[in-house]
């Protein structure tokens, strides 16, 4: 027992240097450890602005009793995060942002009210409201929360009407991370009315990308294990470890060379004698030389289209029970389109000082032309009258009246006069 109070007063007040031996000892006597850590949260909660200076217990308490998963500590542990902004980053610093959302998940005692009595209320700061939108995320996906419930939830916060900031963002994720595909008007309501930033996910688009995304273990998590030394050793708040430089200089160098990688490769000329890129082992001049050249290969080749529908939604005929696919909603046709669209308009990562800006142009401008080629032939073919009609049917990633009017600005400004015509008309009769 000595030994455990020496711990606990070993974590009472900041220090440079992380207590890992008394986290040793604590989390040894975990049972004997409980009462003075929650003691410290309930100290913090009566003091609050009034602690001694240095004062730190309650901060490692709460990591502490995440990773002892003590459901009783919840409510006061909702309480000091719902205090006022600048008293909670007084109090916990960048936990707010850095780990709460586990200590919420590994101390949520079952009280789904006060979940979400937290998140809706906008005197709370809006990273903690987050926080807990994602703990009643993982608890639907854990099976713990009703899916009914789960949704009518997201839809009151996408159409509250409230100052609700960041909270949107992270309702937007949560739709994605849940794969609730029939919920992507929420996020084309929430991107219409300017409450997403771009910089969280992306455009629309990556959205579209994220709802087919699925992580190893993302369901039947049900508490899963969270160590607090492992989780603070390493912060900055502790003395700095050698060699942080050299690792963030080597982490530049890596993201550096893959931009390099990804950059598209040279065209190179192939002799008549050269083995055929097709890969039939023939020589070229009696393989694929004389024959008619295919459209998308006059744009880009298959190798640079291949690497840039990576991050598109998986659409193999392999599939894992209880997942979503495209294939599901859209048919072939429909997606075959929209690969064009999104060869054309997903943004492409890459150095700037690399980019060529009238290559680009080119290529969205020739993708865009070949997509409205196909779109408008299946239109009418069958008879559909609006984009809107169109739209509703079979746009996955990039609704019409967008790419289209993309297209006519850049055939406008390359002079394709005969195309832009083509595709004017096309927008005035359908795009009403």
């Amino acid at each position: 027992m000595n030994q455990l109070k020496k711990a606990i007063e070993e974590i009472t007040y900041s220090s440079n240097i992380f207590p890992e031996e008394a986290f040793r000892v604590i989390t040894a006597n975990k049972e004997e450890a409980i009462p003075y850590l929650r003691e410290a949260v309930e100290y913090t909660l009566r003091k609050r602005t009034e602690l001694e200076e240095g004062y730190q217990r309650h901060f490692y308490a709460i990591y502490l009793l995440a990773e002892f998963q003590d459901r009783e500590i919840f409510p006061e542990i909702v309480e000091l995060v719902s205090l006022p902004g600048d008293e909670v980053e007084y109090l916990i610093g960048d936990c707010i942002t850095s780990n709460l959302h586990d200590i919420l998940y590994n101390t949520y005692n079952d009280n789904i009210e006060l979940a979400k009595k937290t998140i809706q209320n906008t005197d709370v700061d809006e990273f903690v409201r987050a926080d807990m939108l994602d703990v009643m995320g993982q608890l639907y996906l854990d099976g713990i929360l009703q899916e009914s419930e789960w949704r009518e939830f997201l839809k009151q916060i996408v159409y509250s009407g409230k100052d609700y900031g960041y909270l949107y963002n992270e309702a937007a994720h949560m739709l994605c991370r849940c794969h609730f595909f029939d919920m992507l008007p929420e996020i084309r309501y929430m991107l219409a009315n300017n409450l997403l930033d771009e910089m969280t996910i992306g455009r629309y688009d990556s959205y579209v990308d994220a709802m087919f995304k699925y992580r190893e273990g993302e369901k039947g998590i049900c508490r899963a294990s969270f160590h607090a030394a492992d989780t603070l050793r390493n912060w900055a708040m502790f003395t700095e470890k050698s060699g942080n430089k050299v690792s963030l200089e080597k982490d530049f160098e890596q993201i550096f060379r893959k931009m390099e990688r990804d950059k598209p490769a040279k065209k190179v000329k192939i002799g008549r004698n050269d083995p055929c890129p097709c890969g039939s082992g023939k020589k070229y001049k009696f393989c694929c030389l004389n024959k008619p050249a295919d459209a998308m290969d006059l744009i880009e080749s298959p190798e640079e289209r291949g690497k840039w529908l990576k991050p598109y939604p998986y659409t193999g005929q392999e599939r894992v029970e209880g997942r979503i696919y495209l294939a599901d909603y859209f048919d072939a046709e429909s997606i075959e389109i929209d690969k064009i669209l999104y060869l054309a308009l997903k943004k492409r990562p890459g150095l700037i000082w690399l980019r060529n800006k009238t290559e680009e142009e080119k290529r969205t401008r020739e993708y865009l032309y070949h997509a409205y080629q196909k779109c408008a032939a299946r239109m009418e073919r069958e008879q559909i009258q609006t984009f809107d009609e169109y739209d509703e049917k079979y746009s996955i990633h990039y609704y019409c009246k967008t790419w289209a009017d993309e297209l006519c600005r850049l055939l406008q400004e390359n002079q394709d006069i005969e195309k832009y015509e083509k595709v004017v008309g096309f927008i005035s009769e359908r795009g009403r």
